[in-house]
């Protein structure tokens, strides 16, 4: 009989370690939460930009005006994010060379002769 005691004990202990590994994580992870809320909310009060990006995750196709409005704090972060230098707004134009709007041309150059060439035009 104490040897079957002594065979289990291995099973024992592996179980007993199984739950307070689960536990203790449990407890590590209910910890971060608050942490991560707390965080969160103070990064969202002083940056203007995370507050109205993190509006603009609700914003629909329906919505021209808002749109218009996070189309542009997305274009700031994405500049900040890269490192790049404000640009002058340049108003309704269309992109110049240079900026990450701007799309080239296509190089027809690959097309084989006998083909109409494409026709581009400036709306698309």
């Amino acid at each position: 009989m104490n040897t079957k005691k002594l065979e289990r004990l291995p099973t024992v202990f592996a179980a007993l370690l199984v739950v307070l590994v689960v536990a203790a994580c449990a407890i590590r992870l209910r910890g971060d939460e608050e942490q991560i809320n707390s965080s969160a909310s103070a990064d969202q009060i002083s940056d203007p930009l995370a507050t109205k990006l993190a509006q603009c995750r609700s914003v629909t196709y329906d919505q021209k005006d808002a749109l218009s409005e996070c189309r542009k704090a997305w274009a700031e972060k994405r500049r900040q994010f890269l490192g790049q230098k404000a640009q002058a707004p340049s108003g309704d134009g269309p992109p110049q060379a240079g900026s990450p709007l701007f799309v080239a041309p296509k190089d027809e150059s690959r097309l084989p002769s006998g083909y109409p060439p494409i026709q581009q035009t400036g709306k698309e």
